[in-house]
């Protein structure tokens, strides 16, 4: 009855001004993050650059999702992509679209 009531307005109170229900989820994807991060590092170290094929495993699929996101991010939508990894992926030759590339990706 009335408990829940204020319950869900405390909910609703608590989401309003941005309350995180669980702080380490957000830890926890920067860590996931910098672990695919570090992989295409040694990619890049051992091929000359980013374009890893999306169809090479976990390191291609987080790659295809790291541009999915920010051409979403670019069209208006919101997603989990930060300003600090959009520098990261840049500041090691990613390209956000392979449009012209050379490179054979399938």
């Amino acid at each position: 009855g009335k408990h829940s009531n204020i319950c869900d307005e405390r909910v609703q109170k608590l989401e309003s001004i941005g309350f995180e229900w669980s702080p380490g989820s957000r830890m926890h994807d920067q860590s996931k993050w910098n672990a695919m991060f570090e992989e295409l590092q040694s990619f890049k170290t051992e091929h000359g650059h980013c374009n890893v094929p999306t169809n090479s495993g976990k390191l291609g699929r987080w790659v295809a999702t790291q541009r999915w996101h920010y051409l979403s991010l670019k069209g208006g939508k919101t997603f989990r992509m930060t300003d600090e990894w959009i520098q990261k992926l840049e500041s090691v030759g990613f390209q956000w679209s392979l449009r012209g590339s050379n490179n054979d990706l399938w």
